[in-house]
């Protein structure tokens, strides 16, 4: 009677952890993550270097771009004006910039500047002492009727200005045609808009209010005989969400339906069902409330993968109860203790692995599966033997007919010649393993599908945007320091540039030259004043008058040059201020960005062209993190092999001699999936070495359940049955879409079968288990 009393006790405290753990999760309110941003590893380089990816990273997330595009200009500017109509719905989340008004197109911010910065060629110019070629240049530009530009023959005689406006204007692939954003690298009419959003991108509500609107659009614009295409992170975040909520109920009902058809199948009562599914349901709630709690979200692809959980929780209720058909429950949970025990401290130790790996998300469903676990194995230990308290049944048919198929087999521990081929079976899979080849592939994590990269990557040629995956970063501890670096940096750039090697880049100085860079500027424009302006004043006819208005402005354009703060107010550094990363007291940093394709002799060049300046680093954002996976691949062996050494040494001392019966099973199979996987894909990666881990974790479940229950046929039933949910739950992994739930499945669904075909083979005699 006390004995009862405590089991209802506990079985109370267990309903309060649950209730009370879920409660708490549930009123600071469940929200998910589709950020592609949370699998990658966490940066371990330089403070500068993860400030500058951030920002970048930042900056490009919350950007959306759109280009519509017909075969004339009018529908083109016609479409364009009814989409950023309809995007006006989205103000409230985004700004959107699609025209510019006439005050704003006609401004001329850069004029009171025109004797500090100066166009790349009129300094060329002027360095090499050719101002007589500029001063016929401007004389061409003032008397010419087609030069089309606005000139100022006192405030700027030498059209020193008009040059820098047009230089400025040829680097970019974006001219203003009454009033639009018009794409000059599209062979047809095409326009821009560009929408800012203020939250976050990753955010599913606000996923679905910019496909709701920015989704009928395409059909809209068809209508009036234009095209829509579309960039931005959103559209892969949203994809992804997608894709993973798809897989999330294609893995999870489909493992639920399996089960639910195989218990029925096997036990015939609707009882059995409740009784097998009450521990994955406990499971499965505590876990997504203890990750949320400790993540304050939890991804979709954990959410993805954790339905796979549902293969491993049911394990311990499906020993429960197919041992309960023959015993009375108390006896159940005595005779099975020790078996569930270590079941549960392997996968344990198993599943933990994950959180050794540098992924956000992989440490997600560490917590998770671990979570998981534990709350099933005690829901079957404390709820499950005073639910099926009175009930009480016969022996299974199916756990007699499937133990004959076993006895069918042969035990290798009495056949000479099996052992041998299990032998040349490992050696020849740990020939292939040696062989094999890593793959530490930042595109392992790519979801996006090829249609929508394509549309990306064709909004950013016509663009002519830069890549924020590669780039050099220049730290020193003053701005003006950075861009006298840089300018020194771009007169290499600028030699690769014209010899074809380098298809351009971006660099702030373009935009905002050092002080040192404007006082030789100022000098060089005081010098041309000084030598031709007296023969371009005879040449105008300038009255004594003008020609001292011209002498004023020069003086008091030479007394103002551009500085930072000014520079980042004005119009002109919109698209350019990102590439400040930090211009903070004692520490400032910049970024040169690239476009084109960078080939890896070209990368070489960067790095020494880097390495050669102090303060300046090369920052391949792709390279890094292929780095960073291979090193953590790295250590996921090591952590394997600790594993295995671990679990030896724990199983070694309860059973002894015979702990080759339990360890077998898993290794061998772990053996022949890798190198049937490496002889199939001529190579592996860091989540097929993780998968390895819960082949190891699920395969000792096996060998331990059989060892203590001494091999009877309803614990041979009970590891079938989780053989098959496991395979239900983790098999459908390999259909999956997503590469990081795909390459755990394309080594569970195997390893497991093997597992449980090779398990058989290590059974006792009857005289062995008598001892």
């Amino acid at each position: 009677m006390i004995r009862w009393l405590q089991q209802r006790l506990m079985a109370l405290l267990w309903l309060i952890v649950v209730l009370s753990v879920t409660l708490v999760a549930l009123r600071q309110g469940p929200t998910f993550d589709t950020s592609l941003m949370a699998l990658l590893p966490v940066t371990e380089q330089r403070p500068e270097i993860s400030q500058a990816v951030d920002q970048l990273s930042a900056d490009f997330s919350g950007q959306i771009l759109l280009v519509v595009s017909a075969d004339d200009r009018d529908t083109a500017r016609q479409a364009v004006t009814m989409a950023a109509q309809r995007l006006q719905t989205l103000s409230d989340i985004a700004r959107i910039d699609w025209q510019l008004n006439d005050s704003a197109e006609a401004s001329n911010e850069l004029y009171s500047f025109r004797f500090s910065v100066l166009s790349e060629s009129v300094r060329s110019r002027l360095i090499a002492g050719q101002g007589q070629q500029q001063y016929q240049a401007a004389l061409q530009q003032l008397f010419s009727p087609l030069s089309g530009r606005a000139l100022d023959p006192i405030g700027d005689p030498f059209a020193l200005y008009a040059d820098l406006q047009m230089s400025r204007q040829s680097s970019l692939q974006i001219t203003l045609e009454q009033g639009l954003f018009r794409l000059t690298a599209s062979d047809k009419p095409a326009y821009l808009i560009r929408l800012d959003l203020h939250p976050d991108p990753f955010s599913l509500p606000i996923q679905q209010r910019v496909l709701a609107v920015v989704g009928p659009l395409d059909q809209a614009l068809a209508s009036l005989g234009a095209q829509l295409f579309r960039s931005g992170l959103i559209w892969h975040a949203a994809a992804g969400a997608q894709q993973a909520k798809s897989e999330i109920s294609t893995i999870g009902v489909g493992s639920i339906l399996g089960i639910t058809l195989l218990i029925l199948l096997v036990f015939r009562r609707f009882s059995a069902l409740g009784s097998v599914l009450l521990p994955v349901l406990v499971g499965c709630l505590m876990a997504g409330a203890v990750t949320l709690l400790s993540f304050a979200n939890i991804h979709l692809i954990t959410l993805a993968f954790g339905a796979g959980l549902v293969g491993v929780s049911v394990d311990y209720a499906l020993h429960f109860m197919c041992e309960r058909q023959v015993q009375p429950a108390d006896l159940v949970v005595k005779k099975l203790f020790a078996g569930l025990f270590l079941g549960l401290a392997s996968s344990v130790i198993a599943y933990a692995g994950l959180a050794l790996a540098p992924f956000p998300g992989l440490r997600q469903m560490a917590v998770f599966s671990v979570t998981g676990l534990i709350a099933a194995w005690l829901t079957v230990l404390l709820w499950l033997p005073l639910i099926n308290r009175n009930t009480c049944h016969r022996a299974l048919p199916s756990a007699a007919w499937l133990n004959r198929w076993r006895k069918g087999y042969p035990r290798l521990a009495s056949q000479p010649l099996l052992m041998g081929g299990f032998s040349i079976v490992a050696l020849i899979s740990l020939m292939i393993i040696g062989q094999g080849q890593p793959q530490d592939d930042i595109r392992l994590l790519q979801t996006s599908s090829a249609e929508l990269l394509n549309e990306d990557q064709q909004v950013q040629q016509l663009l002519g945007n830069s890549s924020s995956a590669a780039f050099i970063l220049i730290t020193a501890n003053s701005v003006e320091t950075v861009l006298q670096t840089e300018e020194r940096l771009r007169s290499q750039l600028d030699e690769m540039v014209n010899s074809s090697e380098l298809a351009g880049y971006q660099a702030l100085s373009k935009m905002l030259p050092s002080r040192q860079r404007q006082i030789e500027n100022s000098e060089l424009a005081s010098e041309l004043y000084r030598q031709y302006l007296p023969e371009l004043a005879k040449v105008l006819h300038f009255s004594e008058t003008q020609l001292e208005a011209t002498e004023a402005a020069l003086r008091q354009g030479l007394s103002q040059p551009l500085t930072p703060s000014v520079w980042r107010h004005l119009a002109t550094s919109e698209g350019w201020r990102q590439l400040l990363v930090s211009d903070s007291s004692g520490a400032a940093a910049s970024v040169i960005r690239f476009t084109g394709t960078l080939n890896p002799a070209l990368k070489a060049q960067l790095t020494l062209l880097a390495d050669a300046e102090s303060g300046v680093y090369w920052v391949d954002r792709v390279a890094n993190i292929t780095d960073l996976l291979s090193d953590y691949r790295q250590q996921i062996i090591q952590w394997l092999l600790v594993a295995y050494g671990v679990v030896i040494a724990l199983l070694t001392v309860r059973y002894r001699y015979d702990l080759w019966r339990i360890i077998l099973p898993p290794l061998m199979a772990s053996l022949i999936t890798f190198a049937a996987l490496i002889l199939s894909d001529g190579g592996y990666n860091l989540f097929n070495l993780i998968a390895l881990m819960l082949v190891l974790g699920i395969g000792l479940d096996m060998g331990i359940f059989l060892y203590e229950a001494a091999d009877s046929d309803h614990t041979w039933l009970a590891v079938s049955l989780s053989a098959i949910t496991s395979l239900l739950a983790f098999g459908l992994l390999t259909f999956s879409q997503t590469p990081v739930l795909y390459h755990f499945g394309i080594i569970v669904l195997p390893g497991l079968c093997l597992v449980w075909l090779i398990a058989p083979l290590m059974r006792r005699s009857q005289s062995e288990i008598k001892e």
